[in-house]
């Protein structure tokens, strides 16, 4: 897609808000390649580099094309001349004034490095694809291998509505207040969603869930139809 954009003059916009930070890993970097082809990509800090909400960041590979959308000026800005050896955020987003959103990101870094998250981002990796196989093994669908760290499942009984009976299983799962999944639909099937990118989130939790879901699965089972 990044080549034929660059060769019809396309504006390639990537958004890997959720999966971008995975590049940091020798698995994602391999999946996301040709990210790098983009003329701007959006990542959330908050999500893969597990740091406080509210931190995105906008990627831009050529800064005057954001100067060129956002710059603008008026009388009441007179006073305020730019240095050219110095952009000004003012000049490249929409706000003219801004939290420092960038500390919080920089610090972190800063004191630890990129290893530990690195490390992190790695071990979501394995632990979707340890959720994928054993999941299977407690008699639920899971076809589609996981790409990143996310994994879609659904237990299909022998009678019944299907979508029903996941739905109730998404229930009974919230209701016990242990672990929190989410549900999607693919193909007008109500499917269940493993998202595993919290730092808090570990092999304990994963085994976790996989009990809960083997719990739940075997009452409503022996629930009469």
């Amino acid at each position: 897609i990044g080549d034929i954009a660059n060769e019809h003059g396309i504006w390639y916009h990537v958004d890997a808000a959720y999966g971008g930070f995975f590049v940091l890993t020798d698995e994602g970097k391999h999946k996301l390649k040709g990210m790098e082809k983009s003329d701007s990509l959006v990542i959330d800090p908050h999500k893969g580099l597990f740091l406080p909400y509210g931190l995105g960041v906008v990627l831009v590979k050529d800064r005057t094309k954001l100067n060129a959308s956002h710059y603008y000026t008026a009388n009441y800005m007179q006073d305020a001349v730019s240095a050219d050896d110095e952009p000004s955020p003012a000049e490249m987003s929409p706000e003219l004034t801004k939290h420092f959103r960038g500390l919080r990101l920089w610090l972190p870094l800063k004191l630890h490095g990129i290893a530990p998250f690195r490390a992190c981002l790695d071990e979501k990796l394995q632990l979707a694809k340890y959720f994928h196989s054993e999941v299977q093994k407690l008699g639920f669908v899971s076809d589609l291998e996981p790409e990143l760290s996310v994994v879609v499942y659904r237990f299909e009984p022998k009678s019944g509505d299907a979508n029903d009976f996941n739905k109730r299983l998404l229930s009974e799962v919230i209701k016990d207040g242990r672990i929190f999944i989410s549900s999607t639909m693919l193909n007008d099937k109500f499917t269940l969603r493993f998202a595993c990118l919290a730092f808090r989130t570990h092999l304990k939790t994963v085994d976790t869930l996989l009990s809960i879901l083997k719990e739940k699965t075997a009452e409503l089972l022996e629930e009469p139809d």
